[in-house]
């Protein structure tokens, strides 16, 4: 049955919903670690749009787009950017999911007055966190929703509150850290947590929750790994191989500068037994001032790093089970494919790690999913 979607658009800081509208050529993405986004068009010729006001209702920065698929809520974030074109009388969005909001947020406390007059003052402030790493999370959310006129609504969902692992964080005024960015750099340690900004059932109110979800570490569906076979529910799929990216020892240069830069190392020398060559890389991590995060860094890029990596993506049925609705992102998926290429079949246990769906204006879905990075060695 193919499915029915509706598009709400609600304010930014009330959450108050404003209007229903028929927006076309509808493309949204849902991501671990970083920000879906969407885009769309919005037909003032429309007649269910003459009783609108699109000039307010579409302004960036002030207004959300929410996507429910058969009345539940699927996607939702911000109006970035828009274009009207008066010869077509169309208006076209791009939005990014309330992740994009804190990419434009600093990590700092609540400032007094003598912020605006002292220009010493925010580079002597700090924050301080030693306590679970999924805490640190929610701390650098509730943080930024205590400035005034900061807080988003963003909630936390019910389930596992934490990941069992303790780390330490401060945040310098000088850093100038971007609380997005501050969020990243946690998901990307080795074994942080899995993260993402989703949305919720709708309250009494109509108006959609506005969630962090955080895994422990990981998130996933509880229980069997969905199943997609090649020829059946899986219809297609890309499977580019990259070795430039290869590294058997890694360099994770953090705070300092000249011979007071700290640099953590890891190297899997197991490789070279197996004909591999010595191949280095280096990334950066200038505001880590922790060694013991610094070298958590280096072995999760070497790990990430050891072989040659493919990034698969999945062509799969919406409407056929697993739908849509029933796709999480960081679940497991068992996928099965022999073809020409993969001439002895693979049988193999990939994650999910985002979710892109081009919504046909009769409601039917393009689904492609992009499943983790997989070394080469799956088959």
């Amino acid at each position: 049955m193919t499915p029915v979607y509706t598009y709400l658009i609600s304010d930014l800081v009330t959450n108050r919903t404003l209007a229903e509208v028929p927006l076309t050529g509808v493309r949204y993405s849902k991501k671990l670690g970083d920000s879906g986004q969407l885009s769309a068009s919005l037909h003032l010729g429309d007649p269910r749009v003459q009783t609108i006001e699109p000039y307010e209702l579409t302004t960036p920065g002030r207004r959300v787009i929410y996507v429910l698929r058969d009345s539940t809520p699927v996607w939702g974030g911000l109006i970035w950017t828009r274009r009207y074109e008066s010869n077509s009388a169309q208006i076209s969005l791009g939005c990014a999911d309330f992740w994009s909001y804190f990419d434009h947020r600093k990590v700092l406390p609540v400032l007094t007055e003598q912020a605006y007059t002292d220009p010493h003052y925010v580079a002597h402030r700090q924050v301080f966190w030693s306590m679970d790493q999924n805490a640190i999370a929610r701390n650098l959310i509730t943080l930024a929703q205590s400035h005034q006129a900061g807080n988003i609504g963003i909630t936390f969902p019910p389930g596992p509150g934490d990941s069992a692992i303790r780390l330490e964080r401060t945040y310098f005024g000088y850093q100038n850290a971007n609380t997005g960015d501050a969020l990243r750099k946690l998901s990307q340690l080795l074994d942080g947590p899995d993260m993402m900004f989703d949305v919720g059932p709708i309250d009494r109110n109509g108006r959609p929750a506005r969630w962090l979800r955080l895994g422990t570490p990981r998130l996933g569906q509880v229980g069997s790994a969905h199943v997609w076979e090649y020829g059946g529910n899986l219809l297609s799929y890309t499977w580019p191989s990259d070795g430039t990216r290869m590294a058997t020892r890694t360099f994770a240069t953090g705070d300092g500068i000249e011979t007071g830069m700290l640099i953590g190392v890891a190297e899997d020398r197991s490789r070279y037994a197996d004909g591999w060559p010595l191949l280095e890389t280096e990334y950066g991590y200038s505001s880590v001032t922790d060694p013991v995060q610094l070298q958590s860094h280096a072995e999760s890029d070497q790990q990430v790093s050891r072989l040659p990596v493919v990034l698969p993506t999945l062509s799969v049925h919406g409407a056929l089970p697993p739908t849509v609705a029933e796709i999480g992102m960081g679940d497991d998926a068992r996928v099965i494919i022999k073809d020409a290429f993969h001439v002895n079949g693979i049988d193999t246990l990939m994650r999910i790690v985002a979710l892109d769906v081009a919504v046909g204006d009769d409601g039917r879905e393009s689904v492609t999913l992009t499943m983790n990075p997989l070394l080469e060695d799956v088959t």
